[in-house]
């Protein structure tokens, strides 16, 4: 069965089929400004599907990231984001199903998609 991260930025949503997670140091790549450091922060309840989580850099708007995202509550989520599901059993982040990842590209309004 295939397995997912996502990625949303300005330009979309991008899913990325893999076999694992990637670890801590590559999500703060995917997530930061490339030369400055990330401090990965999760946003949870954000879907239907409330095992779906929201990693993004906890300093965007200090490192001037542009909107990304607007959540169903209004919320504005602003850089890269990367999106997982998280195994309360495992206390951990896992990969997104393929259910998780429609509900994902249903689900997300993208800010520069938005009226103005």
């Amino acid at each position: 069965m295939p397995r997912f991260y996502a990625l949303i930025n300005s330009t979309g949503i991008q899913e990325v089929q893999v076999t694992e997670i990637p670890k801590l140091p590559e999500i703060q790549k995917l997530v930061g400004i490339p030369g400055k450091e990330a401090f990965v922060e999760a946003v949870y309840q954000c879907y239907s599907d409330p095992s779906i989580a929201i990693l993004c850099d906890d300093e965007f708007l200090l490192k001037g990231c542009q909107p990304t995202l607007v959540l169903p509550n209004g919320t504005i989520l602003h850089g890269q984001l990367f999106i997982v599901a998280r195994n309360i059993q495992i206390e951990d982040f896992c990969l997104l199903t393929q259910k998780q990842l429609e509900i994902i590209k249903k689900e997300s309004k993208i800010y520069s998609l938005q009226p103005r």
